[in-house]
């Protein structure tokens, strides 16, 4: 049987590979293995491992990095501890191959360290291009060590081949995301209500915003100090912002956002970690998305969604008609979210651009050609 052992380190790939792992994982011909590190463990993000065992995936190893983000050379220390315990992990668990998503800093050791041990990697998400963020290097990087490609786009694909000379194991076959539209069950408005406290009457916003990590700490803090003093000034409003993750700066953006929800509490709920079934519901209902999150640029045109993306983060990644860009200045972001609060929920030209929602049906009958 062949042994197919899952990695993740961070809500957000969780999330992405989820629908993925429950095909494999219920596949006869495979042996599922899962591995979960970093931020999972931190009580800060929610402690987010809580959210994956929920699911029903038996975790194979829990590797505990002790997960500084306090400054950057912590986070480097971090991953060395990645390196060192990934390495006896992959030595007892003896996978026949290695799943991978993204651009999360921690795959740097969890792949090399594959690589090293002859284990072949595959990666799914590559080829994109966000120049705003250190993203783009560790992502080419994993392209370069991964020997299965599975990227969500067409162009995506193209930039793999580029990189690569080669259009060997390389299938475009949307964003995993996509498929929990259709493969969960979303949660209703009224459900919404009452498990995070908010008021159904009045318009719901969705924030989330990511340090960028080209940016100093100041100026992040900054964009989010502009957003909530904007949406401070709206009536009718509840905005739920979810925590920062564990790049370099997301402690404190987390620490304001706290600060600035128990000054409003009837405006402002944060939340460490939705979860992906609240988050997808939530967005399904929110009248707006704000921030420079991955999810607002793949998963809100597929539902329709406005969205102002802020800043250079995701600059380089296609956009879609749903999305108004904006800068990273207290004027731009005024009038950007000005402007989108009173767009409506339409229905989007370029919604499938990033994927049709079947992703993980297309990776499991490709994997069994490949593979067995």
């Amino acid at each position: 049987m062949v042994k197919i052992c899952f990695v993740t380190a961070a809500r957000s790939e969780y999330g992405l590979l989820k629908w993925i792992m429950k095909d494999i994982q219920a596949c006869e011909n495979f042996q599922f293995q899962l591995i979960v590190t970093g931020g999972h463990l931190s009580y800060d993000q929610g402690h987010t491992i809580d959210h994956i065992i929920a699911d029903g995936f038996p975790v194979s190893k829990i590797l505990d990095i002790e997960l500084d983000t306090s400054s950057a050379p912590q986070i480097a220390s971090s991953m060395g501890r990645l390196s060192e315990k990934i390495s006896h992990a992959f030595g007892e668990l003896k996978p026949d191959y290695l799943v991978v998503l993204g651009d999360r800093y921690e795959l740097l050791s969890i792949c090399s360290t594959a690589f090293i041990m002859r284990i072949p990697i595959i990666h799914f998400s590559g080829g994109d291009i966000t120049e705003g963020a250190i993203d783009d290097g560790i992502r080419n990087a994993i392209t370069m060590l991964a020997e299965y490609h599975f990227p969500g786009t067409e162009s995506s694909a193209k930039n793999i081949i580029r990189m690569r000379n080669s259009d060997k194991n390389i299938w475009a076959v949307g964003e995993p995301g996509l498929d929990a539209f259709y493969r969960e069950s979303l949660m209703s408005r009224a459900e919404l209500a009452s498990d995070l406290g908010l008021d159904s009457n009045k318009r719901w916003l969705l924030m989330t915003y990511h340090a960028e990590t080209r940016e100093s700490l100041e100026h992040n803090l900054f964009v989010v100090k502009c957003c909530l003093e904007t949406l401070m000034k709206l009536d009718n409003i509840q905005l739920v912002a979810t925590y920062a993750n564990t790049d370099f700066g997301g402690k404190q953006i987390n620490e304001y956002l706290e600060k600035q929800a128990a000054a409003h509490t009837e405006k402002i709920k944060v939340i460490t970690s939705l979860g992906q079934l609240r988050y997808l519901s939530f967005m399904r209902q929110a009248v707006a998305i704000i921030g420079n999150s991955s999810s607002a640029i793949v998963e809100a045109p597929f539902l329709g969604i406005p969205v102002v993306n802020i800043g250079n983060r995701q600059m380089g990644r296609y956009q879609c008609c749903n999305i108004l860009q904006c800068a990273a200045t207290e004027n731009d972001i005024e009038k950007a979210i000005q402007k989108i609060i009173t767009a409506k929920n339409t229905d989007i030209k370029d919604r499938n651009y990033w994927g049709n929602g079947h992703t993980s049906e297309q990776v499991l009958e490709i994997l069994k050609l490949e593979l067995l």
